[in-house]
């Protein structure tokens, strides 16, 4: 397993040091060609294939919140620039890794927050938008692709992290088993719903 990180995590050091020659760390900035670039490199030199790929780097603004008269544009930008624009970018690095793998499957770590559907939400524009952006690149990929790899968007919930604050009510370890076991139960099921909760249920777009 390799875990991309763009700065040092001494809770992913840890997990590297309680898994070793199981989970290897991998220097990954998702809003850095050249970064993407290395880390596809370092992969590619340790196995031929991957069966799995999940893009999970998402950031959340300190203005997220803000009303419509103060939205700040440059807060949106980058919002854009790492939840829906570097997906892309990590995919178009590792697909063809991800060609060689067995009933290879594709995740882009959503939200609820990105469904048009069922928006009931009056502001967070920066981190909504950029989600609704990533369902659709979601789509665009699974349409290019075909049924020879399985893609979804993934709404993990509202998780007890940095992100989600500690008033969340999932923790993170127990929904990634979950989330394990969606991913393996999708493998090779090219009739799927494109975008799902963690729970497999399935949401709108």
């Amino acid at each position: 397993m390799f875990a991309g990180a763009r700065a040092p995590s001494p809770k992913l050091d840890e997990l590297v040091q309680q898994h070793a020659g199981q989970v290897v760390r991998v220097g990954l900035d998702v809003t850095s060609a050249d970064s993407v670039r290395d880390g596809v490199t370092e992969v590619s030199q340790r196995v031929p294939a991957l069966d799995v790929l999940v893009n999970n780097a998402a950031i959340r603004s300190g203005s997220v919140s803000n009303s419509l008269e103060k939205v700040d544009f440059d807060d949106m930008r980058l919002s854009l620039e790492v939840n829906a624009i570097a997906p892309v970018r990590v995919i178009q690095g590792f697909l063809p890794l991800l060609r060689q793998g067995s009933k290879p499957v594709l995740v882009n770590v959503s939200s609820e927050a990105g469904s048009i559907g069922q928006c009931w939400r009056q502001a967070e524009f920066d981190y909504c938008m950029s989600k609704a952006a990533l369902n659709m690149a979601t789509k665009l990929v699974a349409n290019y692709l075909g049924s020879g790899l399985r893609v979804f968007a993934l709404h993990p919930g509202w998780l007890r992290t940095d992100m989600g604050g500690a008033h969340a009510p999932l923790y993170p370890d127990a929904t990634a088993e979950l989330v394990a076991e969606l991913i393996e139960r999708e493998a090779g099921n090219s009739g799927g719903p494109e975008f799902m909760a963690y729970d497999g249920a399935t949401l709108p777009w």
